[in-house]
């Protein structure tokens, strides 16, 4: 029997450590029983993570603290919001500084601005610590080292001297509210960066930091395979890009503007962060006016993105198929919204031409597919017919919340045109649900369809 109690506990232990990190939950589940109660208390892992979000939490940091033992590493997470807030005062950091040699993440968000000198603006090594997060409502001065550093996360702070959080074991950095300069930093100080982040709006690119640029040894950060940037003036971008990137094809490449319209924003945008991938195979539609997502044949990925201004799909469609045989290479167009009468348009202007090779993907999780908006600004039905001659799989894929999601499809193909003397796949890829949509599927819609058949993939899911 002692056997099985041992077990029993240990099994506990282990849902124990499944449940939420909030502080209050885990005081609850201590008081669930005495058998509960001993479980967690001899767990100095299990008060080891946590997050707080409450005044409640607040007053119960100390006891956290204690109970996590002297040896365990910690995981802190603070969430306070302005209804929960409590002022942070100089006690509640100096509660912290004597943990700081085992702190492993630290993850700060407060909605109001909070002094946290005592434990980070006054110099001190966090030497453990792997993953830091914090946002606007930290400073403003902070001032300390972490040389084992993974992931840095800082939105829109001004260090006094960020820099010294610049080291060689950084993996990934976001820099929101950086400057340039902030980049060619990580770029000279961090080889083993993977990915970088850096929103800013500074409105220039100044020719010193073009310099210091071009001053790196190649090949710098070596491990690079991510790289967004978000830049308040597309000349800034372009020259970023072209400066330090050129001979460099990253996995992924996200490039962020900030004002121009129309045609120029695409040529701009494809120009830059085209360079050196192969032929286009996936278009994915984020946003109709700011956001689409391209993918060459090797996985490559890049992000062509316009904020406080546009360029419409169309324009997108027509540039890439002009200049980069978007039409003749996709195998994959992914679609959402309700927009459904302007990608009809635009797959008009340049019909896709693989034959027997093209999946038409709709997003099913923003709502009731497809419509149109009228002159009025309301909803109405779509009626206009798509023709994609080399149209292999209509696939829908996204959420699956709502009631009229067979409803969806079976409105989305009376508005697709089969391509004649074959069926087209029909293939549902969602988050919950997937075996009861296809099961009502298989025996309503597409059971005696000549145009329509559910993909092998869907058929083995509902044997």
């Amino acid at each position: 029997m002692a056997g099985i109690e041992v077990l029993a506990q240990e099994l506990l232990l282990e849902i124990m450590f499944m449940l939420p990190d909030n502080i209050g939950q885990k005081f609850a589940i201590a008081q669930i029983s005495r058998l509960w109660r001993d479980v967690a208390l001899d767990s100095h892992l299990f008060w080891s993570s946590f997050t707080g979000d409450s005044k409640a939490d607040y007053r119960r940091l100390p006891l956290m603290l204690e109970r996590s033992g002297s040896s365990t590493m910690i995981n802190i997470q603070f969430r306070f919001r302005y209804s929960d807030f409590v002022a942070w005062r100089t006690d509640a950091s100096t509660v912290l500084i004597p943990y700081v040699p085992r702190i492993e993440t630290l993850d700060m968000t407060f909605s109001v601005p909070v002094d946290a000198t005592a434990l980070l603006g006054s110099g001190m090594e966090f030497p453990v610590l792997r993953t830091l997060h914090l946002d606007p409502g930290i400073g403003p001065t902070l001032l300390f080292t972490a040389p084992q550093l993974r992931a840095l996360d800082i939105d829109a702070i001004g260090l006094r001297d960020w820099v010294t959080l610049l080291s060689p074991s950084l993996e990934s950095v976001r820099l929101w509210g950086g400057t340039l300069e902030m980049l060619v930093a990580v770029l000279e100080l961090c080889p083993r960066v993977s990915r970088i982040a850096v929103k800013t709006s500074e409105l220039s690119y100044g020719n010193e930091t073009e310099a210091r640029f071009e001053a790196l040894s190649r090949p710098f950060a070596p491990a690079l395979r991510e790289l967004e940037l978000d830049v308040f003036e597309d000349t800034d971008l372009v020259r970023v890009l072209k400066t330090g990137f050129s001979d460099v094809v990253l996995h992924t490449l996200k490039g962020r503007i900030c004002n121009g319209h129309g045609e120029e924003n695409v040529a701009l945008l494809a120009g830059t962060l085209l360079l050196g991938v192969g032929p286009l195979v996936d278009f994915k539609l984020v946003d109709l006016m700011q956001d689409v997502e391209l993918q060459d044949e090797a996985g490559h990925v890049r992000h062509l993105q316009c904020w406080n201004s546009y360029f419409e799909v169309r324009e997108v469609w027509k540039h890439l198929s002009l200049h980069y045989d978007l039409h003749k290479t996709v195998r994959e167009i992914r679609i959402h919204a309700e927009h459904w009468h302007d990608y009809v348009e635009v797959f008009e202007s340049y019909p896709p031409q693989l034959e027997d090779g093209i999946t038409l993907a709709i997003d099913t999780s923003q709502g009731k597919f497809p419509q149109i908006w009228d002159d009025e600004g309301h909803f109405q039905q779509a009626s206009k017919i798509l023709q994609m001659p080399g149209l292999f799989k209509v696939k829908f894929c996204g959420a699956n919340d709502s009631d009229y999601f067979l409803q969806t499809i079976s409105d989305v193909l009376a508005l697709v045109e089969p391509p004649a003397g074959r069926k087209v796949e029909v293939c549902v890829e969602l988050e919950t649900g997937v075996q009861s949509a296809l099961t009502t599927l298989r025996s309503t819609l597409l059971e005696n369809s000549s145009s329509w058949a559910i993909c092998s993939h869907c058929v083995r899911c509902v044997q």
